[in-house]
């Protein structure tokens, strides 16, 4: 027995997808403010490096690493959130109005493509994060264990890659783009 298909249901299947994308939206948000937040810190950091180098004639002891793991953080989980709110660059190289057809089908493998790209990077730097753990690799100055350094960047990736894909099922289920 075929069964048709029920208007209500693919109505639930696109508000559930909205809401999921909205979820993923509000948790970039939240990632990018933690991002942003350590960078504010890091200038924090520089700032009082530079103050402390006038003042007492020396340099701030684990400025340099203190700052790599704030603007590593800020990086990190600002790129779900601009994935999220489409603020990444795009270039139009030729009238979307003529090729509409074509951009459809660009518009879909955009997303997907990212959602596989941040898969790809998420496993080679997996692998990498691994053998710093192995190794038990630190910072210079403060010994600040190197994989939180990698925690930043997986974090980011995985949230990176679960937004694309998320914004794949939103096109395809709503047909509404980034």
């Amino acid at each position: 027995m075929i069964q048709s298909r029920n208007p209500y249901d693919e109505s639930q299947l696109r508000a559930a997808v909205r809401r999921l994308d909205g979820v993923i939206s509000r948790i970039t948000d939240m990632f990018a403010f933690a991002g942003m937040s350590a960078l504010i810190g890091a200038i924090a950091v520089v700032v009082i490096d530079i103050v402390w180098r006038r003042i007492g004639g020396q340099s701030f002891i684990g400025a340099v690493d203190l700052t790599q793991f704030c603007v590593m953080a800020a990086a990190s989980w600002a790129i779900p959130h601009a994935f999220s709110t489409g603020a990444h660059v795009t270039v139009d190289l030729f009238g979307k109005k003529q090729f509409r057809a074509f951009f459809k089908i660009i518009d879909a493998l955009i997303p997907l493509t990212g959602a596989a790209l941040m898969a790809f990077l998420f496993y080679l730097s997996w692998e990498r994060a691994m053998e710093q753990l192995a190794y038990g690799d630190v910072s210079q100055n403060l010994a600040i264990p190197m994989i939180l350094f990698w925690v930043f960047l997986l974090s980011g990736l995985a949230l990176s890659g679960l937004v694309c894909f998320v914004k794949f099922l939103k096109f395809i289920v709503t047909g509404e783009a980034i």
